[in-house]
């Protein structure tokens, strides 16, 4: 056997060698193996597996033997792994101080974890990138891999690409919140890839989506809409109340939506807003509470679309309410009131 491998103790480490041997493992094995490599690396091990078709006994013996070789000179202590030292400084500090001295070690955990978005394609991304704030955009962005980050930027406009990479730049420390963030949003990334089957349309949800932005006389098609099926025009009016049609109500109505709906989550729910929208909110309060609502605007800063979207439906739940109580009128009216 020493005749035929000469040299069998480097015949693993090249990218054809590793590619050899992860194919002697089959398939279930092989797969929890590669985990454990790069994007990159995975790319490269894939490329040469797809071209190894008449693979000789000598070449995987030499790759096999070479790796054992390798194995038996290894001590059988681990070392200092990553999770090692995690684990022992979580004990020893605590457990922000613990995780901020492993990333200086190790570089950014947020890193490893927006590696694994490399695999959707670049548009789909940024399609699910555009309903977050700039900010959380930029923060995912500096963290992808080079190649990647690069390909994701291309799909902007040149410049909503200019402020991203403004916005990278600025970039200096990351707080213990801001990176569970960036981690919620990586993780919601890839489920909405992951789920992106096709999906049934709500008919009543589209036509009060179409009917919000017509201008022409809504009364009219829902009298006409009411005259073929009454329940279904009901169901339409109720879908088209989103949260931009509180914009459309008068100073009376948002006047008893601002007794019920806190500061709290005005400021949440006006996150991406337009400032006219902001504006006309701002001006149907006393100015002290106006004022407390742009601090604490400032104040959360950038936040994930889910609590955005969460804060719209409380107060839209709040309208709903009010309106089944009698105590407002909403109005379907066609333009924005602005003040």
């Amino acid at each position: 056997m020493s005749e035929q491998i000469e040299n069998p103790r480097n015949a693993h480490q090249t990218v054809e060698g590793v590619a050899l041997l992860i194919l002697t493992m089959g398939e279930d094995i092989s797969s929890e193996v590669l985990k454990g490599f790069s994007h990159d690396e995975i790319k490269r091990l894939a490329h040469s597996m797809s071209k190894m078709k008449d693979i000789k006994a000598n070449d995987a013996l030499r790759s096999i033997v070479g790796f054992f070789e390798d194995f038996r000179s290894h001590s059988g202590i681990i070392g200092g792994t990553r999770q090692y030292l995690t684990n022992v400084l979580d004990k020893t500090l605590n457990g922000n101080l613990a995780k901020d001295l492993v990333s200086e070690i190790y570089g950014d955990e947020i890193r490893t974890h927006a590696e694994q978005l490399a695999w959707i394609p670049a548009d789909i991304l940024v399609e699910d990138l555009r309903h977050e704030h700039i900010t959380m955009q930029a923060l995912l962005i500096a963290h992808l891999p080079l190649d990647y980050a690069s390909k994701v930027l291309e799909q902007y406009t040149v410049e909503e690409c200019n402020e991203l990479i403004y916005q990278i730049s600025q970039t200096q420390v990351l707080t213990s919140g801001i990176t569970e963030t960036l981690k919620d949003l990586i993780a919601r990334c890839k489920e909405n890839y992951n789920d992106g089957a096709p999906q049934t349309i709500k008919g009543t949800k589209v036509v009060a989506d179409i009917i919000n932005r017509l201008q022409g006389d809504k009364a009219a098609i829902f009298e006409y809409l009411t005259q073929r099926n009454e329940k279904m025009a009901e169901e339409i009016q109720e879908a088209m109340f989103d949260f931009y049609s509180l914009f459309t109500q008068s100073q009376e109505t948002i006047d008893a939506i601002n007794n019920e709906v806190t500061i709290e989550q005005w400021a949440f729910a006006m996150k991406g807003m337009p400032e006219e929208n902001r504006a006309y909110i701002f001006n149907t309060m006393p100015n002290r509470l106006a004022t407390q609502l742009k601090e604490n605007i400032q104040r959360i800063g950038a936040v994930p679309v889910s609590q955005v979207e969460g804060a719209r439906k409380e107060i839209l739940d709040i309208v709903r309410r009010l309106q089944s109580e009698g105590v407002i009128q909403l109005s379907i009216s066609n333009e924005v009131r602005l003040s």
